[in-house]
Order: C-alpha cells, then sequence, then structure tokens
C-alpha cells in the first residue's frame, strides 16, 4: 500500500510541477528547424504551451524564420549527453558546427509540424 501511495505522490509531482527548459541550441538548415533542449514538462499540453510561449523568442535567438516563414517542421531533440562524433550510430549531424562533435543522438521528444492551411500538429 505505501508503495501505491508513494507512486502516485510521484505521479502527482510531475504532472503539477512544470520543470524549466533550458533551450541549448538550435538550428536551421534552410528547410527545418532543430530545437535541442535539456528536458520538456511531463504532459504533452504542457509541451505544447512551452512551445506556443517559447517560439518567438527561439526563433529570434537563433535565426530560424518566423511567421509565414516558419518551417514546415521543426524537431525538437533531447541534448542527453551532448555533441558527440558521428561513428555509427544513428545521429543528428549539424553542418554549421565544426566536426568531430557535431552530433546529438535522435532523441526526438516533440514535432511540430506546420501544414499548408496553417494548421499546426504536434507529435510526441
Amino acid at each position: 500500500m505505501s508503495i501505491f501511495l508513494l507512486l502516485l505522490i510521484v505521479i502527482g509531482y510531475l504532472i503539477i510541477t512544470k520543470p524549466h527548459v533550458s533551450v541549448v541550441d538550435a538550428h536551421y538548415d534552410g528547410r527545418t528547424g532543430q530545437v535541442i533542449v535539456d528536458k520538456l514538462p511531463f504532459l504533452e499540453s504542457d509541451k505544447i504551451s512551452w512551445w506556443n510561449e517559447s517560439k518567438e523568442n527561439i526563433m529570434r535567438k537563433y535565426n530560424i524564420p518566423s511567421g509565414q516563414n516558419t518551417p514546415f517542421l521543426i524537431t525538437i531533440y533531447a541534448f542527453g549527453d551532448g555533441y558527440k562524433e558521428e561513428e555509427e550510430e544513428d545521429r543528428r549531424c549539424f553542418q554549421n558546427i565544426k566536426p568531430p562533435k557535431n552530433c546529438i543522438d535522435k532523441n526526438i521528444i516533440m514535432s511540430i509540424t506546420r501544414r499548408r492551411d496553417g494548421s499546426v500538429n504536434y507529435d510526441f
């Protein structure tokens, strides 16, 4: 019974608290945007709220087009263990960072897709 209560407390804590999200870096390759963060909130609704509150600042700071020119795909990656060498792993590498440590593990935690009709789709 005490394990169940402890589990409920932990789940409640994760749902109620909204962690501070730190944007580590962001990249724009001319077509898509990639945002690298330390973590995102637990709930999908909180992730969407964070994005809607933060997107303009992120796009301005990292020179990602916004408004009508916003990329059709923006991918949010977890920074994990930081930048790594490409090696034989499935990693996302960035051309604007000098090798050898210019890649991150492909740990996608959220994708934002803008459709042609202007609507937005979120994938987790």
